[in-house]
């Protein structure tokens, strides 16, 4: 289904440059593909220092028009991350000159993975939130040492600029990216077409539960793991669980403990815990309600939970995301 958009073409630049990440240029580029076949009158414009690229194995990127040189206004700057072996520090130094005067001309800027280093350099997240992969947090600080670098979230947003963690949460971003700019029922349709499991707001840490004790290939405990996330809500019980993933309560929890490396009931509780932080972050509900809906009952569970896990109070976690 096509949606009304006004005519006002949307200007998205997107900086390529050797050694580019092949999913953080394709993801954010597919969530913007299937905007544009719902009717959003995307123009894409691809700068780089070489008119064209390597890519994967033979095949080359090509089309790519110089930097220009001098700032054009865009909506949208893109700017993917690069594997660092495979990048030329010649053109990354010409790409941050290019950024240093582009960026007051771009509304927006994007950088995915190591692109914020990238913005890093140039100066650009000085006074800001930014993030980056997890491995490169500290490399990001140093070269940024004015930046609130952040390890624990797959995105930020501060003034201007989106930084994300990489890889698939340049998709995460681009899909917040474009339910700010062209509504959030847009991004849903996309999010739909994409077939995204879950879209993530941002707030969930990189290294998350929802993540974590998946590393295995039990198909019986995904089976189990993929229940409770769908229905964090239900009043689970053992005999439940076990009847889930056909086994005896006592083979559950061993087998559970052997393959995760937790206990099946600390499991349940940090995708609840999990689950309520997001919940804190994306409204204003009430803690009550939000520990209903994450299944802890009532808030003072939800609390005594809180208490194994974090350091803050949940009203004091909860201002901390608000800054």
């Amino acid at each position: 289904m096509n949606h009304h958009f006004e005519s006002t073409p949307i200007e998205i630049g997107v900086l390529m440059l050797p050694g580019q990440v092949p999913l953080d240029l394709a993801g954010p580029l597919q969530v913007l593909l299937s905007a544009e076949q719902l009717g959003a009158p995307i123009h894409l414009h691809f700068f780089g220092p070489q008119p064209s690229l390597p890519w994967l194995g033979a095949m080359q990127l090509s089309g790519i028009k110089p930097l220009p040189t001098e700032a054009i206004p865009l909506d949208l700057l893109l700017i993917p991350g690069q594997y660092r072996l495979q990048a030329d520090e010649r053109d990354q130094q010409l790409a941050i000159d290019w950024l240093k005067y582009q960026a007051s001309a771009s509304r927006t800027l994007m950088a995915v993975c190591s692109g914020a280093l990238l913005l890093g350099r140039a100066g650009l997240l000085d006074g800001l939130r930014c993030t980056t992969h997890h491995a490169l947090v500290d490399e990001l600080q140093k070269l940024a040492p004015r930046a609130r670098v952040r390890s624990d979230c797959i995105f930020t947003e501060d003034a201007h600029c989106l930084t994300s963690a990489g890889i698939s949460t340049g998709i995460d971003t681009m899909l917040h990216w474009l339910g700010r700019t062209l509504g959030q029922h847009i991004a849903h349709q996309v999010a739909r077409d994409l077939v995204l499991y879950w879209r993530r707001s941002g707030q969930e840490p990189q290294l998350s539960i929802w993540l974590e004790g998946r590393n295995h290939v039990d198909h019986r405990i995904h089976r189990l793991q993929d229940a409770l996330a769908a229905d964090l809500a239900h009043p689970w019980t053992l005999g439940e669980m076990a009847t889930r993933s056909a086994m005896s309560e006592r083979q559950l929890r061993r087998r559970f403990s052997a393959l995760t490396g937790l206990s099946l009931m600390d499991y349940l509780m940090r995708l609840r815990l999990q689950l309520a932080r997001q919940l804190m972050c994306e409204t204003n509900w009430r803690l009550a309600r939000i520990a209903e809906v994450s299944g802890f009952g009532d808030d003072r569970q939800l609390r005594r939970v809180w208490q194994r896990f974090e350091s803050d109070s949940p009203a004091m976690w909860r201002r901390s995301r608000e800054r």
